[in-house]
């Protein structure tokens, strides 16, 4: 990727990081139609200038895959922590828009299992 793709990258990570109604699932906002298609639309300008043409379906596509790595690489970190290595050998991401995505974090912790099994006695 060149520079300028990458700063396009970066700008498109900053409006979805503006727009809460796309990734903040406790936020009132996360369940908002109509604003998720304003936020949606102002994705869909900006991955123009990378991709023309670009769709709603193409800016769903580049979230799960921006999302995807970010998931990977925050996985090899906690990881290496809970292997017991020292502070200098824990994983150092090497994704370079890792710590753009930083406030995902508290997003992707899957929820608590329920069992549809009744307790039978």
């Amino acid at each position: 990727m060149t520079r300028e793709q990458n700063q396009v990258i970066v700008e498109f990570i900053d409006l979805y990081r503006c727009e809460p109604c796309l990734w903040q699932v406790k936020s009132e906002e996360y369940h908002d139609r109509t604003k998720k298609d304003v936020a949606y639309s102002k994705l869909v300008k900006k991955l123009e200038e990378l991709e023309p043409g670009a769709t709603k379906k193409s800016v769903l596509m580049k979230i799960n895959s921006l999302r995807s790595a970010y998931r990977k690489e925050k996985e090899k970190v906690e990881a290496s922590k809970k292997s017991g290595a020292s502070t200098d050998s824990i994983y150092k991401p090497v994704l370079w828009y890792y710590d753009l995505l930083e406030f995902l974090q508290d997003q992707d912790t899957p929820r608590t299992s329920r069992s549809n099994l009744g307790n039978e006695n």
